[in-house]
């Protein structure tokens, strides 16, 4: 199953797709969070096995709680995968 899953999502309609549903809810946000959404970077670097985040400070509340669910559920999702095909995961805090 997460083979079919990996295989959807691979594909630039379907991530197209999940991407117009997360900007269509950001798009609801109030003004002056989505500004402040804007100011917050992420980056993300590659490694030849893998990948680092960074997610840049924000002056508003609201985004930092945005932030702290996006690590959250992004790290869960992950970490389900990985383990759904018989990896061992660890989460390091």
């Amino acid at each position: 199953m997460f083979d079919q899953l990996q295989k959807m999502m691979a594909t630039p309609q379907a991530r197209e797709m999940v991407f117009k549903m997360i900007a269509q809810q950001v798009a609801q946000a109030p003004p002056e969070t989505r500004e402040a959404l804007s100011r917050v970077t992420v980056t993300l670097e590659r490694t030849p096995r893998g990948m680092q985040m960074s997610v840049s400070q924000s002056d508003n509340e609201q985004v930092e709680a945005i932030i702290r669910e996006a690590i959250n559920n992004w790290t869960d999702m992950l970490s389900r995968g990985f383990q759904s095909m018989g990896f061992q995961v660890e989460i390091v805090e």
